[in-house]
């Protein structure tokens, strides 16, 4: 298995975790959103995951929530926790900046 496969994986298994999490949390009437709710339970889960350390709460927050707004507006029967790992791992390379704009990669 290629480093992006099991990179890609580690991320899924991290999305799934915590999204099983915030639906948790969620039957008490938590008042924030998944990106929120993942940034601050597992900001180290997820450093770890997309192996950058330096990873920001806001950074992963713009992260999260660009994803999950990509993943609303898709047309694909892949399960929300693989398209999320694909679209993170695809645009997460240690340069999204807390603004949520994407530096150009090349």
């Amino acid at each position: 298995m290629s480093k992006q496969a099991v990179k890609k994986t580690v991320v899924r298994k991290v999305l799934e975790d915590t999204g099983f999490a915030y639906t948790l949390t969620c039957e008490s009437h938590v008042n924030s959103d998944y990106a929120d709710y993942a940034s601050s339970q597992a900001l180290s889960s997820f450093q770890r995951a997309l192996r950058d350390p330096n990873l920001s709460y806001d950074d992963l927050c713009a992260i999260l929530r660009k994803a999950s707004s990509r993943a609303s507006s898709r047309q694909c029967k892949t399960p929300w926790s693989m398209f999320m790992a694909n679209y993170i791992s695809k645009h997460c390379n240690g340069n999204v900046p807390a603004n949520g704009r994407s530096e150009q990669v090349h």
